[in-house]
């Protein structure tokens, strides 16, 4: 799995971070990947979110539902 390092707009849409929060990258953007949610959403995850997401994956539920699920829940929380 690639991420995209160095993007001037990179943010994370579940964590909000925009820098790289590494000691030794203080001025790097934060390693993104943008995925494709099952309802066709893009959403941007920096590399330790998406990592969290994984880790924690309902073996009911696929990882694209899942960034659906959270997608919703957030934006019904205005987070």
């Amino acid at each position: 799995m690639s991420f995209i390092y160095n993007k001037n707009d990179a943010r994370c849409m579940w964590c909000k971070r925009t820098k790289n929060p590494h000691p030794d990258f203080n001025f790097e953007t934060i390693p993104i990947k943008v995925f494709k949610s099952k309802k066709g959403r893009k959403i941007e995850l920096c590399f330790s979110c998406y990592e969290h997401e994984t880790k924690a994956i309902d073996e009911d539920i696929d990882f694209e539902e899942k960034l659906d699920k959270k997608f919703e829940l957030l934006k019904l929380l205005n987070l």
